[in-house]
């Protein structure tokens, strides 16, 4: 059950992957082509510098001991904290045109700290709540909630500073899902809950941009052009998609119409070429995806395992559902991947540690 749970895991993976990089080849094409001159510009590097790396990385995550890990959790976490931090001094960071602050950039080589957190993160949540016996997990002033809530918090104001909204609201649902299974309490819950909503409806009300987002998410057609013009676009390639889609290629929303059309937004540019049939395929693998990662879950013997591959899985799972409702106009746009979809290295390589780790806790007897 276990190597079939594993092989299974990596069917899917890879079958995600595949699907990927096809619309891929589409969405970025135009792009690659007018700043690159070459439309495989993007495909290119997402299979050099993101799966490449991103498979040799899953294998080795696939056999080390992940109990060594739990050890150092804390540790792996303080240094992702200060990559996080480093993000903020000049010479370290890179910035993008929104003047957002999310990339880290050492010697040639760039990527974001963020997406590390959902490798350790889990890790030192697991450890925590592992550690500890059901008593001290439900109590309000015990050292596992406690801990929890000053560790996400400390994340929250960092993040939201770079700012990379989508990523911390993942990473919120995903360690509360955790938490949820090491018997939370319902005192516990509701004070997560509440302080969580009230800290991003302040930050909401508090940022300008945030607060345009929301009502474009609202009514997109009162600024058509303006900050409502995304979400119609993305709604409009939907929509031309039909039943069957327009077929592969023919995608008219990539020409500049869609923004972020390979990266964000190429859940719209799918289902205008492959149609309502081609995004219910793609909503079915991760639905499966999901499922094979609680089992693996489910059969773990040992805490800390159980509670990593389940904050692994649900990371990957919330991230694919924020997404795709959002292209929907189901959430507001929040700017995060499609894993496995998506083009962005960083992203890439950390799901695909992440199935490296979920393929050691499945193996494990």
């Amino acid at each position: 059950m276990r190597k079939k749970l594993a092989r299974n895991l990596w069917i899917i993976t890879l079958i995600l992957i595949a699907f990927g990089l096809l619309a891929l080849i589409s969405a970025s094409s135009v792009q690659g082509q007018e700043k690159y001159n070459d439309p495989l510009y993007f495909v290119k590097k997402q299979i050099t510098r993101g799966l490449l790396l991103g498979l040799i990385l899953a294998f080795l995550a696939s056999k080390i001991d992940l109990y060594f890990l739990k050890k150092i959790s804390s540790f792996l976490l303080i240094f992702n904290i200060i990559l996080l931090l480093l993000c903020f001094i000049p010479q370290f960071s890179y910035t993008n045109e929104t003047m957002a602050r999310r990339w880290l950039r050492i010697g040639g080589f760039s990527f974001q700290p963020s997406e590390l957190l959902k490798i350790t993160y889990p890790l030192f949540l697991a450890s925590i709540l592992s550690s500890a016996s059901l008593r001290q997990r439900r109590k309000i002033l015990g050292k596992p909630f406690i801990y929890f809530l000053l560790s996400l918090s400390i994340i929250g104001l960092i993040i939201i500073k770079q700012p990379a909204t989508g990523t911390l609201i993942v990473l919120g649902l995903s360690s509360l899902a955790m938490y949820l299974s090491a018997s939370m309490s319902w005192l516990q819950f509701l004070l997560t809950s509440g302080l969580g909503a009230l800290t991003l409806f302040y930050y909401i009300m508090k940022t300008p941009y945030r607060k345009e987002r929301i009502f474009s998410f609202l009514s997109p057609e009162k600024d058509p052009l303006g900050t409502g013009y995304h979400i119609i676009q993305s709604l409009t390639g939907i929509g031309l998609g039909g039943l069957l889609g327009v077929g592969f290629g023919n995608s008219i929303q990539k020409f500049n119409y869609l923004p972020e059309s390979h990266t964000d937004a190429i859940f719209s540019i799918i289902a205008e070429e492959f149609g309502f049939i081609g995004s219910l395929a793609l909503l079915i693998l991760f639905i499966v995806f999901v499922w094979i990662g609680i089992k693996i879950s489910q059969k773990s013997h040992d805490k800390f395992l159980k509670y990593l591959a389940l904050g692994l899985t649900c990371n990957i799972g919330f991230e694919a559902f924020v997404n795709i409702a959002a292209m929907c106009q189901l959430l507001p746009m929040t700017g995060i991947p499609l894993p496995f979809i998506s083009y962005g290295g960083s992203a890439m390589i950390i799901n695909l540690i992440s199935v490296g780790f979920l393929t050691n806790i499945a193996l494990k007897d």
